[in-house]
């Protein structure tokens, strides 16, 4: 039986009568719960009077079976569906959800002998959900104990069920609710769900990193950027000064960066007799793919690698929200572009080579 979890409207419309439904007219318990599912899994209307009676009709189709079946596994996953329709009904008539009795059904199911593994996990995640709506309306000033909560939820469910879409959308949640109370801590795990291969998940962390405020503006401050190359050599931006250089965060997995290599080739082979130079900092996670991808296409300058995808440390250090992004730092170190790609990418590189 699908549940409504993290206390998301999702419509639980009967088919056939909607009032007073006569309840007797199922004699076995897979007959009334077969009706149960219908009413479940039948499609929605908008009309909110119907709604809250169809709500209703439910509720007291899964009363009846959690009074008439006290022995059934299954009167488990109706008293999961019984607190969350309720709190729905409460939601829509104006009222707060009693996140308590919320709290408690999930516990008791969660500590059940016979509730199923699955009807456990959805318990789980409904609990989750309580604890993360309780710490989202604690204001500005966030509640430790309720933040301890999401966290051990948090780590919990990752360790127990890390391929849940679910799972993921709470951590979205959490990221989102820590944007403006512990921004550091949102970004990196905004950052890591952009990777997730959830793509609506991933779609969203993007997104919210775009909101983010950007840490630099080109032109304010000589680039200091220093690292140890993947082929043991030594890069420091302060040494380059008088040189015009690139600096290219890519990713072989990134179709944009990948269709874009060609022009950053082009301008390197043409120009870098003149003084033109490209240090990569690679957001992959597989140094062979990377080093692989770096011969074919013929990439000799030096790449910073550290296995972390977008937890890369040098692009979070400079808040790199989306790849491909190349800054183009002039010959006295200063940033004067974060978007030098395209065709006329050679084109910019010779302006300031010429300064």
């Amino acid at each position: 039986m699908k549940r409504i979890l993290l206390l998301a409207l999702v419509a639980l419309l009967p088919v056939g009568p909607v009032r007073g439904e006569d309840w007797s007219q199922y004699k076995t318990a897979d007959e009334l719960w077969g009706r149960l599912q219908a009413m479940e899994n039948a499609p929605g209307v908008n009309d909110r009077t119907q709604y809250l009676e169809q709500l209703g009709n439910l509720r007291g189709g899964l009363v009846e079976f959690e009074s008439r079946y006290g022995s059934d596994p299954r009167r488990w996953d109706a008293k999961l569906l019984r607190v969350q329709v309720e709190a729905m009904i409460g939601r829509i008539n104006g009222s707060a959800s009693d996140n308590g009795a919320l709290l408690r059904a999930a516990a008791e199911i969660i500590g059940a002998a016979d509730a199923g593994p699955s009807t456990k996990t959805d318990a789980r995640f409904l609990a989750a959900g309580v604890h993360l709506q309780t710490l989202s309306s604690s204001g500005q000033t966030v509640d430790a104990a309720a933040r301890a909560a999401v966290e051990a939820d948090i780590a919990g469910l990752r360790k127990d069920c890390p391929t849940d879409a679910r799972t993921e959308i709470l951590r979205f949640g959490y990221a989102r609710f820590l944007k403006l109370r512990d921004p550091a801590t949102s970004e990196s795990m905004l950052r890591e769900l952009a990777g997730s291969q959830n793509l609506r998940v991933a779609a969203m962390a993007q997104e919210e990193l775009g909101t983010f405020p950007k840490p630099r503006q080109p032109g304010q401050t000589a680039l200091d950027l220093k690292f140890r190359a993947v082929d043991g050599t030594d890069v420091d931006l302060a040494k380059l000064r008088g040189k015009v250089v690139l600096v290219d965060f890519w990713a072989t997995w990134c179709g944009p960066c990948r269709m874009e290599m060609p022009n950053v080739v082009a301008a390197y082979n043409q120009l870098h007799k003149d003084g033109f130079e490209i240090v990569g900092i690679s957001l992959d996670q597989s140094k062979e793919k990377m080093l692989g991808y770096t011969q074919q296409a013929g990439m000799p300058w030096p790449q910073y690698f550290d296995g972390k995808g977008w937890q890369n440390d040098i692009s979070s250090r400079y808040g790199i929200y989306s790849i491909p992004s190349a800054w183009l730092v002039d010959k006295k170190g200063f940033v004067r572009s974060t978007q030098a790609r395209g065709a006329d990418l050679a084109g910019q590189v010779k302006a300031l080579l010429a300064e």
